[in-house]
């Protein structure tokens, strides 16, 4: 999903000519605290609450320039490129520009967030789990092939570099919320299981070990 897909419209654009004091109010308004500011239609950067706070209100946004926070995202990236700036620059919202750097609207930190669960499957039901592998033994169509032999697909996978151990976290969600099977056919194929998340009869059978060795202590 582009960048454009998911601007939004509805923020005003701040023009060098307002002032401090119409600013403020706009971020109270919307409850933000960012705003894109263009001069001649063109994005010039982002002014901050905080830079407003500082000044004083009858002064103009022009006069701010060297405090604007030069950051937007090109219509056609990625919205994944956008996770990455709003991460890096600590920002409440992420102007979307086009070729011409003009301000096509804005990324607002909500819609991002509940467009990335949806990206992720976070609502679907199914299964997660989590294993850690050898970079130089990952094969994602072995995995995929021991999920499938369990009559069972992957509905998402993200991998990520440990530097702490120098192994992939690899994180698998499929379409099953019971997969002790499928934990099972991984651990026989020498994959470590780090961790799981959801409906399994292998919680059942850890009670029922600990209630065996409790009636065992209590002889």
């Amino acid at each position: 999903m582009l960048a454009a897909t998911i601007a939004s419209k509805a923020l005003p654009q701040i023009q060098f000519t307002d002032n401090v004091a119409f600013v403020l109010q706009c971020m109270e308004d919307f409850d933000v605290q960012h705003l894109p500011v263009v001069k001649d239609d063109y994005y010039t950067g982002l002014i901050s609450k905080e830079t407003l706070l500082d000044s004083n209100e009858t002064e103009t946004i022009g006069n701010l320039a060297d405090s604007f926070l030069r950051v937007a995202i090109n219509e056609k990236a990625h919205f994944l490129t956008a996770l990455n700036l709003f991460t890096k620059h600590h920002i409440s919202l992420l102007p979307v520009v086009n070729e011409q750097q003009e301000t096509i609207g804005v990324v607002l930190q909500e819609n991002l967030n509940e467009l990335l669960a949806q990206f992720l499957g976070v609502d679907m039901p199914g299964a997660t789990i989590v294993l850690a592998i050898n970079p130089y033994q990952y094969s994602l169509a072995e995995m995929s092939r021991l999920v499938e032999t369990n009559n069972a697909q992957i509905l998402h996978l993200n991998a990520a570099f440990d530097e702490a151990t120098g192994n992939l976290m690899v994180t698998l969600k499929i379409n099953k919320e019971e997969a002790a099977a499928i934990i099972a056919t991984f651990q026989r194929y020498n994959y470590q299981v780090l961790h799981y998340f959801g409906n399994s009869p292998i919680h059942d059978d850890i009670e029922e070990h600990y209630q065996h060795l409790m009636n065992y202590l209590d002889v």
